[in-house]
Order: structure tokens, then sequence, then C-alpha cells
């Protein structure tokens, strides 16, 4: 069923749809006044008169406006697309290129009601942004081709990213109070904002772990409100990541209303945009008129909105910063690490504070450990020295050293060195003690293990002080710290120097004390960044005890680094003489190699050679020149001659 009269306005009179949309009329039988666009929208009472249905050939800006007159002066509206570039009038309301479709449906009298979003009594129709939200308008010809293939999907990623990335260090919260219905209000600080009206393929519409309806009499509004600069840039890469699909949960850093209802008020000018218009103004209100306009629009509009109309109010506010100490913090600038509140971290000072003592359980412990550890390096028994590991309560105070030069909290930083000095003081006397009374001054091979420590030995002193604070810092993972010694084992290495001192033998007492300062200073620079990740201090405080540590780890890094050259270099030799095979003499020699040595520029060689035949000195001469020359290098050769039948 068609209207009978109708008043149909337009702005460019050689539009070949205006001929199409009288010849319809016309054919219909529909009695039609003609008026430009502008004088309406000047004018639009008297027009009126002649019929309270009005079809409108426009752009999807001039919709706005509208939409605005039509809940005004209550008139029914018809939508004809003035050409095939109306972006918004296609994804919002779902009009597609059949001119035809949307001629016949504009004077359709199934006309029905859809929900009008007014932000400060300005029709809103697609979306509203407020701050820094890191969306790329879907005017943007990036995002609008985002799915055409892998590569502009890829260069859409990278343009979200370089867009909000330029900015990354300017991001500044702005404190609002927020008030949701007539009855919720609360002070918080945000960096963006989106409300979502018709635009529910916004990327913004993706974060939140809800579908979106847009004629349910409600908004869906999400706010950004990140802690820090890193918490930020998770989020960033989510939303970037999830621009096409929905996430499972909430992310941190959002929070998500769907009200009739919102306000933010501000104390400064606050920078806002309608639908990609600028605007400005101390206070934003956000107000629905559920079924507000008579507007035909196509089926497959209402097809794709779901849900419920009214209902309860939705608040998921638990993502907002709330606390006045937390707003403080983060208004004045936004930190590069969240900052972890006085009363988050109260508990674990004191649990910090308490393993800095050296108490009576800290000085048994050490003392039953390195005695363990001391016995299972002689026997050279992995399982021993693994019980030691797990005994040696050596890993608490390093710990809690490593706060103390974070937060340079000085009463911490005396107690932690004075509790490691005695934890190390007992270790090197139980198993100097222990070395002086065993008769065998035998190196076993887990005492050679530790005398030539390299980069490897301080990554896992790293990544075990990171395990090691995080420990602290989540309580519900205590239970894992076994792991964490086991895995840097501090004192086997100290009790081979005790071993070294009784034996009064320097190139032990260096080696294992190397790799002994590698794991303390590893241990207390990884857990100190760990904490300062997890926010317990800030940059600036925390500069002079980082520094410290680092100049620490880089001086140890030096012979560390020597000895991973030297490593990698005997990996070399090892690998060109794997299973080789050599033509000396008419025999065939098979190398199996037990040693290798490099001291300056010679190789020292422990080799295993068999031959079918004798293995001469001959043979053993023209051996070590093919090595030579393969090796680029003087060989030095001990060989252990095999007959193979």
């Amino acid at each position: 069923m068609l209207f009978n009269k109708a008043l149909f306005i337009y702005e460019d009179p050689d539009n070949p749809h205006v001929q199409a949309v009288i010849t319809f009329a016309e054919a219909n039988q529909i009695s039609l006044a003609q008026l430009s666009l502008s004088a309406f929208l000047a004018q639009p009472g008297r027009p009126l008169d002649f019929a309270e249905h009005v079809v409108a050939l426009c752009t999807d800006t001039d919709l706005a406006q509208l939409i605005d007159l039509a809940k005004s002066l209550n008139f029914s509206l018809g939508i004809i697309p003035v050409d095939d570039q109306q972006i918004r009038l296609r994804e919002w309301f779902m009009f597609n290129n059949q001119t035809d479709q949307h001629i016949e449906l504009a004077f359709s009298a199934a006309t029905q009601a859809i929900d009008v979003l007014r932000c400060n009594n300005e029709v809103a129709l697609g979306s509203i942004m407020l701050g820094q939200p890191p969306f790329l308008d879907q005017r943007n010809r990036t995002y609008r081709q985002r799915r055409a293939s892998l590569l502009r999907r890829i260069f859409y990623f990278l343009a979200v990213l370089w867009n909000s990335v330029q900015n990354l260090f300017s991001i500044h919260p702005f404190g609002i109070t927020l008030s949701v219905g007539k009855e919720y209000s609360v002070k918080t600080a945000i960096t963006g904002l989106v409300a979502i009206e018709n635009n529910i393929t916004n990327a913004a519409a993706r974060l939140i772990n809800t579908s979106i309806s847009v004629q349910d009499g409600k908004v869906s509004t999400i706010l950004i409100a990140p802690k820090s600069i890193t918490h930020y840039l998770g989020f960033l890469i989510k939303a970037t990541l999830h621009s096409d699909k929905k996430v499972s949960r909430l992310p941190s850093s959002i929070s998500y209303v769907r009200s009739n209802y919102l306000r933010v008020d501000s104390t400064t000018p606050l920078t806002y945009f309608v639908d990609s218009q600028k605007r400005e103004a101390n206070s934003i209100e956000l107000e629905l008129y559920p079924e507000a306009v008579q507007i035909n629009l196509p089926d497959a509009y209402y097809e794709t909105q779901g849900g419920q109309r009214g209902g309860k109010d939705t608040l998921k506010l638990e993502n907002l910063p709330l606390h006045e100490q937390r707003l403080t913090m983060i208004q004045r600038r936004l930190p590069l690490f969240t900052h972890a509140l006085e009363e988050d971290f109260k508990e674990l000072f004191l649990q910090l504070r308490e393993s800095a003592q050296a108490s009576s359980s800290f000085i048994a412990l050490m003392m039953l450990s390195s005695l363990v550890a001391s016995l299972g390096l002689f026997l050279s028994s992995p399982a021993v020295i693994i019980g030691a590991m797990v005994l040696a309560p050596l890993m608490s105070p390093i710990i809690s050293l490593a706060m103390a030069l974070l937060r340079n909290e000085q009463t911490l930083l005396r107690n932690a060195l004075s509790t490691i000095a005695i934890g190390v003081t007992l270790a090197l006397v139980m198993a100097a003690l222990l070395a002086l009374i065993f008769p065998i001054a035998r190196i076993t091979p887990e005492m050679a293990a530790r005398l030539n420590p390299n980069l490897l030995d301080l990554g896992v002193a790293i990544f075990s002080g990171m395990a090691g604070a995080y420990a602290y810092a989540r309580e519900s993972i205590m239970k894992n710290m076994p792991g964490v010694a086991i895995a840097v084992a501090l004192v086997p290495p100290l009790c081979v120097v005790g071993i070294g001192i009784g034996w009064w033998d320097w190139q032990i007492i260096s080696g294992a004390a190397l790799l002994f300062i590698t794991n303390l200073i590893g241990i207390a620079l990884a857990a100190a960044l760990t904490f300062l990740t997890l926010g317990y201090a800030p940059i600036v405080k925390a500069r002079r005890g980082l520094t410290l540590s680092l100049a620490l780890m880089i001086t140890v890094a030096v012979p560390l680094t020597w000895a991973f050259q030297s490593m990698y270099k005997v990996w070399q030799v090892e690998q060109k003489l794997d299973s080789l095979a050599v033509q000396v003499d008419n025999k065939q020699l098979h190398l199996h190699t037990t040693q290798i040595q490099i001291k300056r520029s010679e190789t020292y060689l422990n080799l295993e050679v068999s031959s079918a035949s004798e293995v001469t000195y001959a043979d053993v001469v023209a051996l070590k020149e093919q090595l030579e020359k393969l090796l680029n290098t003087t060989v030095r050769l001990d060989v252990t001659p095999r007959i193979s039948l």
C-alpha cells in the first residue's frame, strides 16, 4: 500500500533519480508536491499542509536534519539515497544500489517507528566520539577496504597503530562526572568515549562481549579508560585485531553502559564528534527517544536488530578508575606502567619486609641446604642438589632487595643486604669445612658444570627473577616458588665457591663466584623490572636503583659474553669434527671428539681415532696437518688410537 499524496524534496533537479520518482508517482496516481531540500529545511511548516509524508532524495548528512524535523513536526519520512556514494546510508540503514526498490519503499504507507538519539539536542544517526578513541572514521577509505584482501587488512592494522602511536605519549585522561539514568552518578577519568546508535559495525562495538541492538530503546556507550600507556597499547592491539569479530570478555580498559540517558560533565571544554562533525561543550547529554520517528527503511535493517526493547540499564563499570588516588595519578599524566595503589601492595610490602629478616629459620635452612648441596656436589648427584635448591631460602631476601632498589627503601635495602650476606657467609663456611673434612679433592662433573658461566646463565637468572617477583606479587601462584628456586640454583654455585676456598683453588673460586654473582644481579634486576611493570613504583623513583643494577649486570655480562663466544667457537669445532672420516695414507680414520679447548690462537683436541689397521705416529702427524687446514688454526692433539674390525 502506498501513500496517495506526498511531498518530494530534493536539491539537484538534474539528478536522474528525480524523474524516476516523478514517473513512479504518476504511474501509481500519487499526488506529488515538489520542493527544494534547502527551502524545506529553511521553512518546513507550510509545505506539510499539503502532505504528512515526505520523500527525500538526500545525502547521509541531510538525513539527520530531516529526522530531527520529523520528530518535531510529526511527519513520516521516506528516503532515497542521492547516489551510490552514501556509505552511511548503505552501512547504517542497509540501503542497497537498487534505486527502483528505494523509490517504492519511500512511498510505502507501512512505515515503522525508529528510536532517535539526541546529543546535546542534536540528532546523532551513527555514533558519538569523545576524546581519543583509536578508531578510523568509517568513511575512511582504509577502513572501508580492510576486508578486500589480507594485504588491505594488514594496511588497516598498521594505519590504526600509526594513528594511535603518534599520540601515544600525549594521551591525557580527563576527569568527568558520569551520570547514567536519573540516579547513578560517579566521578572518574577517561581517555575516550564512543556512543553507538545505528553504527553497530563500528570497531568499538566489537570490543564488548554482548550484542548491540539499535532498536531496543537504549543507547550503547563504550568508555575507554586505560590506567597506563602499556595498558592502552594492549587495548589498542586487541581493538585492532578484533575489528571484525567480538571479544569473549570485556577488555580491562573498557567499560560499557546501556541506558536511555547518559550525561558527561567536565570543568573544561570537551571536544567531541557527532557523526564525525566536530563539536565542543562542557557537558554532553545523550538521550534516546524510543520509536520517535516514522520512517521507511529496508527490511534488512530490521532483520539485523536483535534483542528485546526496554529492560533494565546495563552498567559494566568495574574497569573505570574510581579511586581518588588513581584519579589524581593518571590525570597528571598517563604513566608508562599501571601503578598499584597503596592498598594493593600493603600486604606484599609486609611479606617482603619479613623476607628481608635473618630469622632463625632462615639461618637453619641456609646451613642445612648448604650442607645438602655440598654433599650433592661431592656425590655428583643432581637429585640431591635439587633437594638443596628447594630447601634454600636465599631467593626471598634477593626479591626483597629488588623491591628496595626499586623504591629506594633504605631500611629494606639494609636488611636485605645483611640477610644475603649472612646467607652467603653460612654457605661458604659450611662448604669450606666440608671440603677440608672430605679426604678426596676431586672436581666432580656437577662442580665442573658451575665453573664456566656464560650469557645463557644470565638469561636463566633474569627469567627466574621475573618469575619470582611475579609469584610474590600474585599470592595465588606462590606455590610455584620452589620451581623458581630450582631453575635459578643459587646455593650450588655458592657451595662450589666454598669448596674452592677449602681447597684454595682460585680457578674454582672465580668460576663459581662469577656464576653466583650473575644469578644474584640477574634476579635482582629482573625482579625490580617486573615490580616496575606491575606498578609498584614510578619510573622516576626507580631510576637510581635500576641504573645501579643495570651497570652491575653489564659489568658481569662482559666475562659472560667472552665465555659464550668461547662456547660458540667450541661448538663450531664440534660441528666440523662430528663423525668426520679422514683419509690418511690409504687409511680411513674415524674421529670421535672427547674434549675441545680453545686457548688464544691454539685449539686443543682430545680425540679417539679408530681405523681398520694400526694408527701410527706418521698417521697422527698427517691427521694434525689436515685438521689445521680444516680449522684454519694451530692444533694440539691428544689422540687415543683404536682398531675397528
